[in-house]
């Protein structure tokens, strides 16, 4: 979800993090580990222009943390003073509308940060100015369902004379019809939004989660000119044919439906969900397979060998 907004004022960092997960019983594969240093390289250029770089929470592709981790998120403490230091960072407060595993990594990451940082603003509910730029936060949402267990995000909007931008990371569709209000009613020029996680459909999330999060997906694509739906949704094959009656709606409205990769006119090329296939059909060398089959304590510790 790590995007850059420039203006004439300002250039803004939005979730600077990324991050590899487990699935299918298997490690990533060699060509996840090359995509995720290179977002890193991406994310690292963005943020040496960036002035802010904002947090909409604490889960670790959304932020970059300040311990090691060279398997899952490749961090380390260079790397997130790297990313943060010099920087205005507006961030989710750790201290309300948290879980308790964010509380937790928010209050570690605000020791380290504050000592890099011009500044560490928790954004919740303010808003910020920059020349003639307006960064607003409104109130946190859900992760997702009201009531979560994940815990609450902070959508991030973004304005310039007439132009607004709405980042909505983690909202899962959305599935909460409060956040699918609030979406609406800020009319944006341009929505960035998380789609919901149909990896998880029919195992951990039912059916009636996700036929809420087209019918609210379709209404706001029918208000919003250029919405972009990413992140979760494209962990599944599927994503494409889900989106299909959301296609539908926006194609009536005259509007536009994208994914992050067509705002870089690419083609989406989602790794996690053709792990499996990724496997198979490019098998890794030995020397990644004995990697893999390391205990975990060690596994967790130890770079991959790509």
């Amino acid at each position: 979800m790590c995007t850059q907004v420039r203006t004439r004022d300002v250039t803004v960092l939005l979730d600077a993090g990324v991050a590899l997960g487990p699935r299918f019983r298997l490690m990533p594969h060699p060509k996840e580990f090359k995509a995720r240093v290179e977002a890193r390289e991406r994310i690292d250029a963005a943020a040496e222009k960036a002035r802010v770089v904002t947090i909409s929470h604490y889960h670790n592709d959304h932020h970059t943390p300040n311990y090691v981790d060279p398997v899952w998120l490749g961090t380390s403490p260079e790397l997130s003073e790297r990313t943060y230091r010099g920087k205005i960072i507006l961030a989710k407060d750790f201290r309300k509308k948290i879980n308790t595993a964010q509380r937790r990594r928010g209050w570690m990451f605000k020791q380290a940060a504050e000592k890099w940082a011009e500044k560490f603003e928790a954004a919740d509910g303010r808003v910020f100015e920059f020349g003639g730029t307006t960064i607003r936060f409104p109130e946190p949402v859900p992760h997702g369902e009201d009531e979560s267990g994940l815990g609450w995000v902070l959508l991030c909007i973004v304005e310039k004379g007439d132009e607004k931008l709405v980042f909505a990371p983690d909202v899962q569709g959305p599935v909460a019809e409060g956040t699918a209000r609030l979406i609406i009613d800020e009319r944006p020029d341009l929505l960035i939004m998380g789609g919901p996680p149909t990896y998880l459909q029919g195992f951990r999330i039912g059916e009636e989660f996700f036929q809420t999060a087209v019918h609210h997906m379709k209404k706001i694509v029918s208000e919003v000119r250029t919405v972009v739906i990413d992140h979760h949704l494209l962990r599944d094959e599927g994503w494409y044919k889900f989106l299909e009656p959301v296609r539908e709606s926006a194609k009536k409205a005259s509007h536009k439906l994208l994914v992050a990769a067509d705002l870089l006119k690419q083609e989406p090329t989602p790794l996690e969900c053709r792990r499996k296939q990724l496997y198979e059909e490019e098998k890794p060398d030995p020397d990644f397979l004995k990697w893999t089959k390391l205990p975990k304590e060690k596994l967790d510790e130890t770079p991959p060998p790509v």
